[in-house]
């Protein structure tokens, strides 16, 4: 079985050497878990090794995402052709207003449909949705159900792995079950507070196709981004 790995080597470990290509993973974060650089370790991850790279942003703008990921990685624009970068909140230039390919991957005005575009005119191995809280705030849940039906198709064609981030505990339960249940794999990230510190964890909910890992990761966030520190089984 084919892997990506995250770029994190003790969360590949756990997953058995990373994650099943052809999946969709659910990254279900608590605001301040670092949801965020979790997916930037897995975008570099893809373009260090010559792998073509989504990363479609609904917050922040391709500069943003830019400079946040280089932040903690420092890459080498050789790297950078590797990552696609799409943001929901970049206005058109000018002249991207006359490239129909750029005024298609970044509409206003459906980005479902001008997601879909792009995946129906190129393959990537990687793709990161940073993330699907938009898409549950401004479409009905049965259009973001039928929107991770899609992801699954091209990730099971091109043996690829979509990422999506989601903010925990936003929206009522039956809609956070409901794109759980439509993921290949979840991966939720706490926060703790424990005496005087504040504690992050990552935990595993499910995964097709590998034996859900027992333990829990606690990791910190650092200059170079995600450090796991210690492992805790769950008896």
């Amino acid at each position: 079985m084919k892997v990506k790995k995250t770029g994190i080597l003790s969360l590949d470990t756990q997953l058995g050497g990373g994650i099943p290509s052809g999946s969709v993973v659910l990254v279900l974060e608590e605001p301040g878990a670092g949801g965020d650089i979790l997916s930037y370790h897995f975008a570099v991850e893809g373009a260090l090794n010559g792998e073509n790279v989504l990363y479609l942003a609904t917050d922040d703008t391709e500069e943003e995402v830019k400079g946040y990921i280089n932040l903690y990685f420092n890459l080498d624009e050789a790297v950078w052709e590797n990552i696609t970068l799409v943001s929901l909140s970049s206005p058109l230039t000018k002249e991207e207003e006359k490239n129909a390919k750029e005024f298609l991957k970044r509409t206003i005005y459906d980005p479902i449909g001008g997601l879909k575009t792009i995946l129906n005119h190129e393959d990537f191995d990687r793709v990161v949705i940073n993330n699907m809280t938009y898409f549950i705030a401004n479409y009905p849940i049965e259009d973001v159900v039928s929107l991770t039906d899609v992801f699954s198709k091209h990730a099971k064609e091109d043996q690829s792995v979509f990422m999506m981030l989601m903010t925990k505990g936003m929206f009522d339960p039956r809609t956070e079950t409901a794109i759980k249940h439509h993921s290949d794999g979840v991966i939720e990230l706490t926060l703790r507070e424990v005496e005087n510190e504040v504690q992050r964890r990552l935990k595993v909910i499910k995964f097709k196709g590998i034996l859900v890992p027992k333990a829990i990761l606690r990791y910190d966030l650092t200059e170079k981004g995600i450090k796991m520190e210690s492992v805790m089984r769950v008896l």
